[in-house]
């Protein structure tokens, strides 16, 4: 008899549980976690074609050791070899330098509110992998255009 309330009389009260301010809650995420891929895809691109261009700007300025080195019995494969390292090299130490900045942000945040901060490994070995990706997709036009150099004009480049 707290609300004074007959046994048949409508209830006047009700309970209002958090479950739905959590699922409206999930429901942004999903639209903010669409944004950050897509702004993170779009910026892959642009460092893809950023790298793409700093190798060709490689090949052009190393056209001579180029030349020299097909004129002394390099193959197109080393030559293609040899440039598509170096761009999955870059990619990588990029993506090394983004996880321990990664991890150091994280851990720092972990620090400031009292939490503790997990690695994210998954994330850190798809990580890896999308930059050996993004390593290959920009190297592999400039080794081929380095590998399919003529040793004599090549050798006359100034």
């Amino acid at each position: 008899m707290v609300r004074k309330l007959n046994a048949g009389d409508e209830d006047n009260f009700e309970i209002t549980k958090s479950d739905n301010l959590a699922n409206m809650l999930i429901d942004n995420i999903k639209y903010v976690t669409i944004a950050a891929t897509l702004i993170g895809v779009i910026t892959l691109l642009g460092a893809a074609i950023g790298l793409m261009n700093i190798m060709l700007v490689s090949v052009t300025e190393r056209t001579r050791e180029i030349g020299i080195r097909k004129a002394i019995g390099a193959t197109k494969k080393v030559i293609r070899s040899q440039f598509l390292a170096e761009a999955i090299v870059i990619c990588q130490l990029g993506g090394l330098l983004g996880i321990l900045f990664g991890i150091g942000i994280g851990n720092a945040i972990s620090l400031l509110i009292g939490g503790s901060f997990l690695v994210p490994w998954l994330w850190i070995f798809t990580g890896i992998i999308i930059c050996f990706v993004v390593g290959v997709g920009a190297g592999i036009y400039p080794a081929i255009k380095a590998s399919n150099l003529d040793p004599i004009d090549a050798l006359r480049f100034e």
